[in-house]
């Protein structure tokens, strides 16, 4: 895919016949773009309109219903949890394809280096209805398996006082492809067009219907078992960083500084959020396991690299997820993870220069697990707890060659703060919309043509091409709101800086909409992406281009670094989901 779209380009380059270097940077692009459009829209002509994808469920009507329950005088907090693996046995012996970088050819599994699982908290109160949050170690989940996984389970929410069910992907880049288009896309592209236009030959499927009916079952085996172990108890929350920001200086406090230093943004300028958001349920039966949710947001890529001594790519893995949660269990908690807002942000590669990927990812996660638990501890509590004492950690985990860990500098900057943790009163707000969303970015209109994707994508009324999504607001306590976003979202779009304002867009325009936590009138914001489907990259009007034609220097002296773009709906995603959420409130 990769190849193909330069190819486009690179037709779309010889075709323009100006001079590149006496035009404005983003008039060039827009020329560009144009051709673009006109190359890959020969590919699409005389191909029939997509339709709808049909797995044979009913699940046109399968949306939440919005949720309110205020605390009474008697209620309590509700949560049950349950985990499962979805890894296949026959994961070494059949040719799964590996879902997150676009490689040609498709990618096989060589070996398994941990586990991927699904995660799932049933969260309400005895007042009230139940919700459902599961986080799957996946590349992502389109909102039409969403939709099925609700239909199958119709009967049972009835049964058990259910109102929503809401799925989520952590991203990990080293798993089993469930979106379809980082498989065998050029032969299923191929072969549809062929069969499409001449009418030889049947239709491939570039997604592994099988694996996902496996995973359908894993996540409604783990959604049940969650539902069926719930107990009362209490629900606390406890926060460090700014929601949308990564401009704070090394000096400031631990509260603003959050986990600055363990993530970066590869998109100029580098304003990701560093915010790190722990939810801790203490049961009333001591004899049950607390419960831990993490959320930041962050690429988990690091073992779907390839470096000759590092690692192969070839490796299904849950990367640094596993072993956040791995720490988290081994502290004796039940875990779960859930990702933020993640556009282009990635997790530094601590200790890159010695390590293996594998090991790199599994540092990564220990010293966040580490940080997630160390945050409302005072250092002496630290130090004389073995499982966070920074000395502990440098002697059985890791290899520094006579420096000391990232960890350690952290519990030293930390020095004399602990972040607050504040209960939760047991109260529970939960509001969806549908939101249609326009899909002019002709990739996806040629792969939903060709049948290639898991996405459903058609023409609606007024003769556009479109895919439905969700998007959700969940109050808890009436002191911490998230937005349920249904791809990867530029963090900017949250808080309103940077890419939104002119004077740091590529357009040299203002963002036309507010930011997101002015429209949901909350400063810390945040936010569970890839939730309830996975749209790709949603990035702010005014800052996109539908151009690219590779990272290195001289490219992106022509027209920047908008790789994003490329597996985006279109310009207007973020305003349309920005305009949702006003018309939600």
């Amino acid at each position: 895919m990769g190849k193909f779209l330069k190819l486009a380009l690179g037709a779309a380059a010889v075709g323009a016949g100006v001079k590149l270097y006496k035009m404005p940077n983003k008039e060039r692009a827009d020329m560009f773009s144009k051709n673009f459009v006109k190359a890959i829209s020969k590919f699409s002509n005389g191909l029939p309109e997509p339709e709808v994808n049909s797995s044979g469920d009913d699940v046109s009507s399968q949306s939440p219903k919005n949720l309110i329950t205020e605390a009474t005088e008697n209620s309590k907090w509700v949560l049950g949890y349950s985990q499962k693996s979805i890894l296949p046995e026959d994961i070494l012996t059949k040719e799964y394809c590996i879902g997150g970088v676009t490689r040609l050819p498709a990618r096989f599994p060589s070996g398994v280096l941990d586990d991927v699982r699904v995660r799932v908290i049933c969260l309400g109160t005895t007042e009230g209805e139940l919700s459902v949050f599961a986080a799957v170690d996946c590349i992502g989940l389109s909102n039409r398996c969403i939709r099925i996984i609700r239909q199958r389970l119709s009967d049972f929410c009835l049964e058990n006082n259910i109102a929503s069910i809401n799925v989520s992907s952590t991203h990990t880049h080293s798993s089993i492809d469930t979106m379809g288009i980082w498989g065998r896309i050029i032969e299923v592209f191929r072969n549809n067009r062929k069969a499409l236009i001449k009418g030889e030959g049947e239709l491939m499927n570039s997604c592994d219907e099988e694996y996902l009916e496996f995973l359908y079952g894993k996540v409604i085996e783990a959604i049940k078992e969650a539902v069926l172990s719930k107990t009362t108890g209490k629900l606390y929350k406890a926060y460090m960083g700014n929601a949308s920001e990564s401009t704070v200086s090394d000096t400031a406090s631990l509260k603003e500084r959050g986990i600055k230093g363990y993530v970066w943004d590869r998109r100029e300028p580098d304003n990701c959020s560093c915010q790190l958001l722990r939810l801790r349920f203490v049961p009333d039966d001591k004899n049950v396991k607390e419960t831990v949710l993490v959320n930041f947001g962050a690429h988990p890529y690091i073992n779907s690299m390839s470096e000759p001594g590092k690692g192969t790519g070839e490796n299904i893995s849950g990367d640094f997820v596993y072993t956040l949660c791995e720490y988290l269990e081994s502290a004796g908690k039940n875990a779960i993870f859930f990702n933020g807002a993640i556009a282009a942000v990635y997790p530094t590669r601590l200790y890159a220069d010695v390590y293996t990927f594998e090991n790199q990812a599994k540092a990564v996660g220990n010293e966040l697990g580490r940080i997630t638990l160390a945050m409302t501890k005072s250092n002496e509590e630290i130090y004389n707890d073995e499982l966070l004492n920074p000395e502990s950690y440098e002697a059985k985990s890791i290899i520094f060659k006579d420096r000391e860990s990232y960890y350690k500098r952290w519990v030293k900057q930390k020095g004399d703060e602990i972040i607050e943790e504040v209960e939760l009163e047991p109260s529970i707000s939960l509001k969806t919309k549908e939101v249609p969303l326009k899909v002019a970015n002709p990739i996806f209109e040629l792969i939903s043509k060709c049948r290639v994707g898991n996405y459903t994508v058609a023409k609606s009324d007024n003769k556009q091409y479109e895919s439905v999504t969700e998007i959700g607001v969940l109050e808890l306590g009436n002191t911490l709101k998230i937005a349920f976003i249904p791809g990867e979202i530029e963090p900017d779009i949250l808080s309103g800086s940077s890419s939104l304002k002119k004077e740091f867009a590529f357009s040299g325009e203002d963002f036309p909409e507010s930011s997101l936590k002015d429209v949901l009138e909350y400063e810390d914001l945040t936010v569970f992406g890839l939730t309830n489907d996975a749209c790709g990259y949603i990035i702010p009007d005014n800052d996109f281009s539908m151009m690219f034609l590779g990272s290195n220097k001289f490219m992106q002296k022509l027209f920047g670094n908008h790789y994003l773009e490329i597996f985006s709906f279109g310009k207007e995603t973020a305003s349309t989901i920005v305009k949702a959420f006003k018309d939600l409130k």
